[in-house]
């Protein structure tokens, strides 16, 4: 649950690549020629291997045991009972946040589906601020309406189903504003992190209940996975034949899109590198980190784009918003060449599963203002490691997110020391009734 958003981008990938590998040379729409036959699943499985390598070693269940301690009775444990409640602030935050955006799509302007309009022209011609927000923060949002759901399981609690309600409500508004299955598949995956990382921290304190919880709630997390999917089904077929009209060509379209598009962009870095030896670092590191087409989006795509397409055709479908897909690890073969690309893969590698592991270890310990400041770098980590956006670990106000999440963990990380050597808040309730 907490590598699912990589992980499905990892085997999709994969399986389009074999697809090419195995039945090319075939025509690929969006590049405009013909992709295939070849072993290029080879180092890209190599490739997917070190990250799950380096998660399985990160995860390790000795370090996991290390860490979550049998003595290790979690904040809410040594906080005396009040009227505060972090839990009811963050739900009232979220569900106003939630009421208003459902207000501004119901009286601004058509809504999506109805209208048959596409996302980005919703989003471009009418959406309002708050939809603006949710674009660029959504599964960040999605990531802390999980973590809310999921603690109360560390106390023994059943989970906070006000925020599954909040995410569910997320998820409809996107369905009515146009979205389809990128977006339910990115907010779904944000959401359930934290509940993977919880199921750890019971698994490691009592394994025979975390066993009970973890059937429990995948039961629960089937079910509403059931409806997910229907609904994306509703919305990706709704989407190619009434909003693109491209009803005829669906079975062509969908083919393209699951079986060639994912890795149509891995096989164009496969042939100039592999098989021609025609890689520039100093370019890809000029046009990734000094002068994109748009600095403010990925620019590894950007860049990807250009080597495989005419310039001028490259940057007019980038201004009109849209990209194609991939970008992980073709930049860092693009970086590094064929060889020095599996160094940069292996350290892209171990980077992120250890930062996985921290965000684990802010979860379960409940340290809910570090988990807070550091889910924007999580959401940036995310993406790296299935789209190769590597420009925003270069922007100033990344590193500005870097330095305030340090300060608030060795902050936060000192104020709960400090109440480690308190007695537990029952204790304390018991000595003042005395």
């Amino acid at each position: 649950m907490i590598s699912f958003f990589f992980l499905f981008a990892f085997a999709w990938r994969l399986v389009s690549v074999l697809y090419i590998d195995l039945f090319g040379p075939l025509v690929s729409d969006q590049l405009e020629r013909d992709i295939g036959l070849g072993v290029s699943a080879v180092p890209i499985v190599i490739s997917q291997g070190f990250v799950v390598v380096a998660l399985l070693f990160s995860f390790r269940p000795q370090r996991v045991r290390q860490l979550i301690g049998a003595d290790e009775l979690g904040l809410a444990s040594r906080l005396p009972s009040g009227r505060f409640s972090l839990s009811d602030l963050a739900f009232w935050a979220a569900a106003l946040f939630v009421i208003a955006l459902w207000a501004e799509l119901l009286v601004r302007g058509p809504i999506p589906l109805f209208a048959g309009l596409e996302r980005f022209d919703y989003t471009r011609l009418y959406g309002g601020s708050l939809h603006r927000r949710l674009m660029d923060w959504g599964p960040m949002l999605a990531f802390q309406l999980g973590v809310f759901f999921a603690v109360p399981l560390l106390r023994d609690r059943p989970s906070d189903w006000r925020f599954g309600a909040l995410f569910g409500a997320l998820i409809l508004y996107l369905f009515l504003a146009g979205h389809r299955f990128s977006s339910f598949y990115a907010y779904a995956s944000f959401f359930i992190m934290p509940i993977g990382a919880v199921l750890i921290g019971r698994q490691a304190t009592s394994p025979s209940q975390g066993e009970m919880a973890s059937k429990k709630m995948l039961r629960y997390l089937s079910i509403a996975g059931t409806v997910l999917g229907v609904l994306t089904a509703v919305a990706v077929i709704y989407s190619y034949i009434v909003v693109r009209g491209e009803g005829g060509q669906l079975l062509s379209k969908l083919t393209q899109r699951i079986l060639v598009q994912q890795g149509e962009m891995w096989w164009m870095t496969y042939e100039r590198v592999f098989l021609h030896d025609n890689w520039n670092s100093s370019l890809a590191a000029y046009k990734l980190f000094v002068d994109p087409f748009d600095p403010s989006r990925n620019s590894t795509m950007q860049f990807l784009m250009e080597l495989g397409l005419p310039l001028e055709r490259a940057h007019y479908i980038l201004a009109l918003g849209s990209s194609y897909t991939g970008g992980w690890p073709e930049v860092l073969f693009e970086l590094g060449g064929p060889i020095g690309g599996f160094i940069l893969v292996a350290l892209s590698a171990i980077a992120f599963s250890e930062f996985m592991f921290l965000m684990m270890r802010c979860i379960v310990q409940e340290r809910f203002a570090t988990c807070f400041f550091l889910t924007p770098i999580l959401f940036a980590v995310s993406i790296n490691i299935v789209s190769g956006m590597v420009n925003s670990f270069v922007q100033v106000t990344f590193l500005i997110k870097v330095a305030v999440a340090l300060v608030v963990y060795i902050t936060e990380d000192k104020w709960m020391s400090d109440l480690l050597f308190l007695p537990p808040a029952s204790d304390l309730e018991k000595k003042a009734r005395i």
